[in-house]
């Protein structure tokens, strides 16, 4: 069982072994927040940020005390509903759990629920760890033998056309490509013109079909893959949401590359 932590929002101290070793508990949408000295615990309140640089009097968490390259207020978390905002109000990106991703200067997004490891990179090829974890709403994990049969995740089920036009969307992850982005539309059109069997694709068909799929994954509680979720700018980020749903849950696999006629995946 995790600590549970009495509420209104308050100081923690430093934590042994780190957030990931634990289970913070609160009610839906509570919110941890550690750096090395410390942390900070707070119920969804409307408003409320979460402050945390290098400045340990001016922020809730501090991180990277003895770093000038860290800003004294690097960033907030702000509560906007049930969703926490993550803002970046540093001169030095913040690398999110996915080491390809940076969430720039002046930029925000929503954080997802459950644990967050996010890194600032400062002066001397120092990293400084900021740990958050989300509370979601609590689950029965169910316990397995060893010699149960493996669990095998969830697929989405998806009609012909709709695998043909993601396969071609993620085609770059498919080949396992380093650093793989989604194709950009009118290219998902052309290869699917160029595709034995197929013709009269057009951009805005292709992106109909996938969108469709991206709200019918979005409507069975996955998060990140609406607009609200991820904030402005968009750019790829719900087709790059999209497409790792996808391949987590082994919907889409190499295999279907043969779709697009290509035989040297």
């Amino acid at each position: 069982m995790g600590d549970v932590f009495e509420f209104p929002p308050r100081k923690l101290p430093a934590l042994t072994g780190g957030l990931a070793a634990k289970s913070p508990s609160g009610p839906p949408g509570s919110i941890f927040v550690y750096g090395s000295g410390g942390g900070f615990a707070a119920p969804p309140l409307e408003r409320l940020q979460v402050r945390f640089g290098r400045h340990a009097d001016e922020v809730e968490v501090c991180v990277g005390s003895d770093d000038g390259q860290i800003s004294r207020q690097h960033g907030r978390i702000v509560c906007a509903g049930r969703q926490w905002w993550l803002h970046n109000d540093g001169r030095r990106p913040i690398r999110l759990p996915n080491s390809a991703d940076l969430l720039l200067p002046g930029r925000h997004m929503v954080l997802a629920k459950g644990y967050s490891p996010l890194f600032i990179d400062g002066s001397a090829d120092r990293q400084h760890l900021l740990e958050v974890r989300v509370v979601g709403l609590s689950k029965q994990v169910p316990l397995s033998s060893a010699d149960e049969a493996t669990s095998a995740p969830p697929v989405y089920e998806l009609s012909e056309v709709e695998r043909l036009v993601l396969t071609a969307l993620a085609q770059r992850y498919l080949r396992q490509e380093p650093h793989p982005q989604p194709v950009a539309w009118q290219q998902v059109a052309d290869d699917l013109n160029a595709t034995p069997g197929q013709e009269g694709w057009h951009w805005h068909r292709a992106s109909n079909i996938a969108d469709a799929v991206r709200k019918r994954v979005s409507a069975q509680g996955v998060r990140g893959l609406t607009r609200e979720e991820v904030g402005e700018p968009v750019g790829n980020k719900l087709k790059d949401n999209l497409i790792h749903e996808l391949l987590q849950t082994a919907t889409l696999l190499p295999l279907d590359l043969a779709l697009l006629g290509d035989l040297d995946f």
